[in-house]
């Protein structure tokens, strides 16, 4: 509790948490709404899958110029910017239904996003220091996990009671309140020696839009590079589902609009819970060895799911999935951050979200395909068990290299001093997964 006050002593902290949680609350709303307005057009798992795509493919072109403007342009300038892109594009939602406009301004909202959140992550932990890193985490994970039930339940009921354009209307407002915290901002850029050395490169690197800088420093480190070789296939086994879900509810099981909401309530009732938790993870090896449990937690529970035979049980699943998946994203955040200098955090946050998009939209790709061959039921057991293998390899690799035994908090930064193991090819399974 000392450290949670500490850390909101901090004027960043009090004016970005709370405002990046009602931020979510909006997101959470808009999920639900887009995700029902393209099923309910009738168009099929595809026309869902290619709605996630969209999400995705911003994240992915713009990485290796997101990365370099986040480690050097003044972050007012790029969370403003960003935020207005979004606010406009939710309104273009409230306006215009049509499938291909809802497309398109998906791909402008998500450029917004791509640019602005790897800023936000980078004010925030050079703002409360890297040894306050791993309660930021735990608190912004729990604050999302709260705003996102009540976001995705409300989704739900007004689509069913009022249309999809009202929520399209509250998420602009609350994308406009997050506008307004990153105005306030007092952190600024943290430039470094070996930043500044590599400035011509890294702005090479930003004209071609490949992210070379970002890669270099997230290779640098063996913990870190095993973290990402493994979160990428998972990635695939994982979120295969988004094409799926809605077909598990509403056509295997006959959720209402609403019910459907409520099933993603429930999974964020599970996050917040997963939040707290979180929060008591000390050291680096402790969070590396709960991120492993958490990965096989949310792949047995994607496996029920699709055994489920009521929607109590699929809420149930969903709980237990939101819960693990929170751990799993606090601990590897943590262990992320305090690994990587402040100076190439921006650049190397962009990259790792860049290549998990890139693994998003192969696994929609599957997605559809799995939800259209052996339905969503068996999607969702082949994701599953997918995913339950990757957690193995990870769980491996991360004790071939001593990450799991070492004793006390890890360094903040460590030169790569060992090959890594390649993670298991999942290019050959036939599989699927949910954001």
């Amino acid at each position: 509790m000392k450290e949670l006050f500490q850390i909101f002593r901090v004027w960043d902290v009090r004016l970005a948490l709370p405002a990046a949680m009602v931020s979510l609350l909006g997101d959470a709303m808009a999920m639900v709404a887009l995700t029902l307005r393209v099923h309910d057009s009738g168009a099929g798992p595809y026309a869902v899958a290619l709605l996630l795509v969209c999400f995705s493919l911003p994240v992915v072109v713009t990485m290796g110029l997101v990365g370099h403007v986040a480690d050097s342009v003044d972050p007012r300038l790029v969370l403003g910017a960003g935020g207005l892109v979004q606010v406009l594009a939710c309104l273009g939602l409230a306006t215009w239904n049509g499938l291909a406009a809802t497309y398109a301004l998906v791909v402008v909202l998500q450029t917004g996003f791509a640019f602005a959140n790897p800023v936000w992550s980078s004010v925030l932990t050079r703002a409360v220091g890297d040894h306050h890193v791993g309660r930021l985490v735990s608190t912004q994970q729990a604050l999302g996990a709260v705003a996102a039930p009540i976001g995705a339940a409300l989704g739900g009921v007004l689509v069913e009671l009022r249309g999809d354009s009202v929520v399209f209307v509250l998420d602009a407002a609350t994308c406009a309140v997050l506008l307004v915290a990153g105005l306030a901002v007092r952190t600024r850029v943290a430039g470094n020696g070996r930043t500044a050395a590599r400035r011509d490169d890294a702005t090479r690197a930003a004209v071609s839009f490949l992210p070379r800088a970002g890669l270099a420093v997230v290779r640098a480190d063996r913990v870190v590079w095993v973290l990402v070789c493994a979160m990428l296939p998972f990635v695939v086994s994982l979120e295969s589902m988004n094409a799926v879900e809605v077909f598990l509810a509403r056509d295997e099981l006959h959720a209402t609009q609403a019910q459907f909401g409520y099933w993603q309530a429930l999974t964020g009732v599970g996050a917040v819970l997963g939040a707290v938790a979180a929060g008591v993870l000390r050291a680096d090896p402790t969070r590396l060895r709960a991120l492993v449990v958490a990965l096989v937690a949310m792949s047995l529970a994607q496996v029920g799911s699709g055994l489920a035979p009521t929607l109590a049980w699929l809420f149930g699943f969903g709980a237990a999935l939101g819960l693990a998946n929170a751990v799993s994203n606090a601990a590897l955040f943590a262990v992320f951050m305090r690994r990587t200098a402040p100076g190439d955090r921006g650049k190397a946050l962009a990259v790792v979200n860049g290549m998990a998009r890139t693994c998003t939209m192969l696994a929609l790709g599957l997605g559809g395909v799995g939800a259209s061959t052996i339905g969503p039921r068996g999607s969702f057991v082949v994701a599953g068990c997918c995913g339950v293998a990757v957690a193995c390899w990870a769980g491996w690799s991360l004790h071939r290299i001593g990450a799991l035994r070492a004793p006390g908090d890890a360094p903040a930064v460590q030169a790569a001093r060992e090959s890594v193991p390649e993670p298991p090819d999942l290019r050959k399974v036939h599989f699927q997964q949910g954001r």
